[in-house]
């Protein structure tokens, strides 16, 4: 049986007729990643809400925000990495477009602060380090409060807004992921010989740009999202 906490919002899937938006407890997304329950993660979301904000146009990221990292259930995560060294970050936007894919060769844990959609798309779906089609793209639906791990290599990029001004979301990911390349590994990758070089953009992350995201393009991202750049239409 369904659990209703994570159906699709009617106004949503009406405004996305010629979208099929799918549910985090759908087998659909056992492929991409897995849901975490139990975890209470109240504490987080309303610090996350209290202390940032969406901005009024385009995206904001943060690896790291120790008033996030402060809070209590915090400190379980790194269980989902080995307890290896970790940052507690967050993304909030007004993004309605899928603009471009990444991944990382680690997990990604996802906590939704608002309602929000995700495009996820499959590692085997990268053409040769060069391209994917957007339309080979999935689109889920994450409620407010849910927690996700979302696998190694799984592609994806900032979520979509449901409702409102825009999302908020909290992002946990190894230390020091998303930071720039330093110059030393930026010299390397002018002679790397293997195609996934080309992708490399920042620490362990792996990102393609649809060419209509100037944003990306101007800051040297590989153009390889090929087809449509689609978008969520909220509420």
């Amino acid at each position: 049986m369904k659990d209703r906490y994570f159906s699709i919002p009617e106004k949503l899937a009406s405004a996305n007729k010629e979208t099929m938006i799918l549910t985090l407890d759908s087998s659909r997304f056992r492929k991409y990643g897995r849901i975490l329950k139990g975890m209470d993660v109240s504490e987080l979301v309303e610090t996350a809400d209290n202390l940032t904000a969406i901005p009024e146009e385009g995206n904001i990221y943060e690896p790291g925000l120790k008033g996030l990292e402060d809070c209590t259930v915090s400190r379980q995560f790194g269980t989902y990495f080995g307890n290896m060294p970790i940052q507690v970050g967050y993304c909030n936007g007004t993004n309605q477009t899928i603009n471009g894919m990444e991944y990382h060769k680690s997990p990604e844990l996802f906590v939704a602060v608002t309602d929000c959609v995700q495009f996820l798309c499959s590692f085997e779906n990268l053409n040769e380090f060069n391209t994917v089609r957007t339309q080979d793209a999935e689109v889920f639906f994450f409620p407010k409060g849910s927690v996700s791990l979302i696998y190694a290599n799984v592609m994806h990029l900032a979520p979509c807004t449901v409702r409102g001004k825009g999302f908020k979301s909290i992002i946990v990911l190894p230390l020091h992921t998303n930071e720039p390349l330093d110059e030393e590994g930026k010299e390397l990758l002018k002679t790397c010989p293997d195609p996934e070089g080309r992708l490399l953009f920042k620490k362990n992350k792996w990102m393609i740009a649809h060419p209509e995201r100037q944003q990306l393009v101007s800051q040297g991202v590989h153009i390889g999202l090929v087809g449509e750049n689609r978008r969520i239409i909220p509420e």
